[in-house]
């Protein structure tokens, strides 16, 4: 995606550009780092060192779910919820996650509607828009950026706000969600190692004992530490959250922006009241999609 739109839209200082540009920042930089240190190959690999998946696996998981990948079905945080079995319709107390994601869903959705109205007058005006239709092209294309399922022509302004509604919920609330969660299950070892020292089909006629567990499955000491200390670094906090990105609004979509913002807000304020409500019970809280924690983009 990055590529594609740098290619394309920030080639030409495209008007709808500044909306993905936060989206964009720190990414590359990041896989980078992670190709050197976590998805290494080699003798010293990490990943072969540290979890019992292995690189190869990992790579072999991430190939086949990129066989049936489809940009909305996948992305979409609609349709992907819809497609885990997990519609608003289906009665499921407590699944945070769904309750959250789908009100940032809709703030982005208004977001990217008013933006898009903004800078568009008309469908025809999206549809006749060579650079917007070549990112489009650059993108989908089966030689280039591949990405399955993605528009291959923007034809009116209501593709073109549920794509940049994805782009937007995929680099910011989806990967939140997913990666600050990581150090609350992979901090304590015993909850989630990265790695099984034996098979568990070795656990002595699978009697339960406990301490067969810690001595002959759980890390050791060492790879203990690091596994916290990845887990740690994984999860520090980014400073371009999604309610502090004013820079890249100025001349085109500060009132999007602004509308955006006092969204998030009313968002923000309903978590702080149910985190009250959960505190007060004993119980714990989620906020993983509160605004102030959620980045523009992957950058960590």
């Amino acid at each position: 995606h990055i590529v594609a739109i740098h290619n394309t839209l920030r080639k030409t200082n495209h008007k709808i550009y500044p909306f993905l540009a936060p989206m964009c920042r720190d990414t590359l930089l990041l896989n980078w780092a992670a190709r050197l240190t976590l998805a290494e190959f080699g003798p010293d690999s990490f990943g072969d060192k540290m979890t019992s998946v292995g690189v190869g696996q990992y790579m072999q998981l991430i190939k086949k779910y990129w066989e049936d990948y489809d940009f909305f079905k996948s992305g979409a945080a609609d349709e992907e919820l819809e497609g885990r079995g997990f519609s608003p319709d289906v009665e499921f107390p407590g699944y945070r996650y769904r309750t959250d994601s789908l009100k940032l869903w809709d703030i982005y959705g208004t977001f990217a509607t008013d933006y898009v109205n903004e800078v568009y007058a008309s469908d025809a005006e999206v549809a006749a828009d060579a650079d917007l239709q070549s990112w489009a092209t650059e993108t989908s294309d089966p030689t280039r950026g591949a990405v399955k399922g993605f528009p291959t022509k923007f034809t009116d302004k209501k593709i073109l706000v549920k794509t940049l509604q994805t782009l937007f919920w995929i680099c910011s609330g989806f990967h939140a969600a997913v990666n600050f969660s990581q150090y609350d299950f992979y901090a304590y070892q015993a909850n989630k190692p990265l790695g099984f020292r034996a098979p568990v089909s070795d656990w002595p006629d699978a009697t339960g004992d406990k301490d067969w567990i810690f001595e002959n499955g759980m890390p050791h000491m060492a790879e203990a530490k690091q596994g916290i200390a990845t887990a740690r670094v994984l999860t520090y906090q980014s400073h371009q959250t999604i309610d502090r990105l004013d820079e890249f609004f100025g001349e085109t979509g500060s009132q999007a922006y602004n509308t955006f913002k006092e969204n998030l807000q009313v968002m923000s304020d309903e978590i702080d009241a149910r985190s009250a409500n959960d505190l007060a019970a004993n119980g714990p809280v989620y906020e993983y999609l509160k605004p102030c924690n959620v980045p523009s983009s992957i950058d960590i």
